[in-house]
């Protein structure tokens, strides 16, 4: 059955998601509950009626438009291919696309003064560069290689292939990794009928040992004048706040899918960034 969010047009096909609309936490692009989805029907040759000097709203391979929100209907092509490969990704782009265009839009230009205006300017390209690159490093190098952890134990084990060859660094990666294995272990528990409690409990673990461990990381780098110092710096930042942004309303909604698509998030950040970046780390001699 395929059905459409009255809200904001996004298509879901429950043959091909593995799931009823009803198992949904809330729509990935709008964010509205399931509750406002409805049974749409499949035309088989769909016409799209375009105003003049309007682009055709995109159509899924079913003829269905995918009417994202306005501000980000730019990056129609991006998130069509994430949704076609089910990246988990697609809901942080989604979000972080539009607190970025709301920033941008907030800038009056028709009414700044000159003396004001340098300031604005420097400001606003302050935010725009520092933004891209945390987004790029964080979020857009991960877009087509998430893998499912989450199903796959192993896959959240620190091995010698993540190893830095710096001792303090390497012991606060492997209690990282035994954290996303205990919450990842809790969640697949499925007699223990509500893990809401212990589940906070190790996220917060989670939240107080990472930012810590970032902390012993930049005293090691400045330690070395490690000139990836700020690069580490700005990438780590972004990372806090990703997990500060972690909500408990609706992970208790639907506990088990909610710590799924977090675990392999966390799992697939920290891997890529032990690999490309902590691995260019050099030891003290």
């Amino acid at each position: 059955m395929i059905y459409k969010c009255s809200v904001c047009g996004y298509v879901y096909d429950e043959e091909k998601e593995g799931k009823p609309v009803s198992e949904l936490i809330k729509c990935p692009i709008c964010q509205q509950p399931p509750e406002r989805f409805e049974a749409a029907e499949t035309p088989k040759n769909p016409v799209v009626s375009v105003e003049p000097g309007k682009k055709p709203a995109p159509v899924n391979e079913d003829g269905l438009e995918l009417d994202y929100p306005s501000e980000t209907r730019k990056m129609d092509s991006d998130y069509r291919y994430m949704r076609e490969i089910h990246d988990p990704e697609l809901l942080r782009q989604i979000k972080e696309h539009a607190e970025f265009t709301a920033k941008v839009n907030s800038v009056d230009l028709e009414n700044i003064n000159a003396s004001k205006g340098a300031r604005i300017l420097h400001d606003m390209m302050e935010y725009l560069s520092l933004w891209l690159y945390r987004h790029i490093l964080s979020s857009d190098t991960l877009i087509g290689k998430m893998k499912i952890v989450h199903n796959n134990p192993v896959l959240l084990k620190f091995t010698k292939e993540y190893y830095t060859g710096i001792d303090v660094i390497d012991k606060e990666h492997s209690r990282l990794f035994d954290i996303l294995s205990d919450l990842n272990a809790l969640n697949q528990k499925d007699y223990v009928y509500d893990k809401y409690d212990a589940i906070i409990d190790i996220v917060e673990e989670l939240k107080d040992y990472t930012v810590k461990h970032f902390q012993d990381e930049e005293r090691y780098m400045k330690s070395i004048n490690y000139e990836g110092l700020a690069v580490q710096q700005s990438v780590h930042q972004s990372f806090v706040k990703k997990i500060e942004e972690i909500n408990f309303e609706d992970m208790d909604k639907n506990q088990q899918e909610y710590i799924n698509v977090l675990v392999d998030f966390l799992a697939n950040w920290l891997i890529n960034h032990i690999m490309k970046m902590d691995q260019k780390i050099p030891a003290e001699d």
